[in-house]
């Protein structure tokens, strides 16, 4: 007497491909998941790095005995020194709001930027 066995135990094949479909799943939204945590961290250190440039160049400006002028775009590197490979972009903006006051913008644009660093101080610069 030859009798089937219904009550087998395992895995069918469905279940199995079902299992490593949704491993495949949550391994690929894992790995976006890393790529864009990657590309954030890049920017913020990219934009940190625009930023500590907008400031030294801004206190080195203050620090000048002379009068200031706007300048246009200048390539720097991530230390605000000029550079014609840096992949930071400096310029400055001089206005004068009164005849002993100046008003100084500076703009450092940085790579994957939607807006650039833009720091603006008054320079106080005494009698005329």
């Amino acid at each position: 007497m030859t009798a089937t066995r219904n009550d087998q135990r395992g895995f069918t094949l469905i279940s199995v491909l079902i299992a490593i479909t949704m491993l495949a799943v949550g391994l690929m939204a894992l790995a976006r998941t890393e790529n864009l945590l990657a590309r954030t961290q890049a920017g913020t250190a990219n934009r940190a790095a625009a930023l500590s440039v907008a400031q030294n160049y801004v206190e080195q400006l203050r620090s000048r005995d002379s009068s200031l002028s706007t300048e246009l775009a200048v390539r720097v590197d991530e230390h605000g020194d000029a550079a014609t490979a840096g992949i930071y972009q400096r310029s400055a903006l001089v206005s004068n709001d009164t005849p002993t006051l100046q008003r100084v913008t500076v703009q450092v644009d940085y790579p994957g930027a939607r807006t650039p660093v833009e720091l603006t101080t008054l320079i106080f610069r005494g009698a005329p």
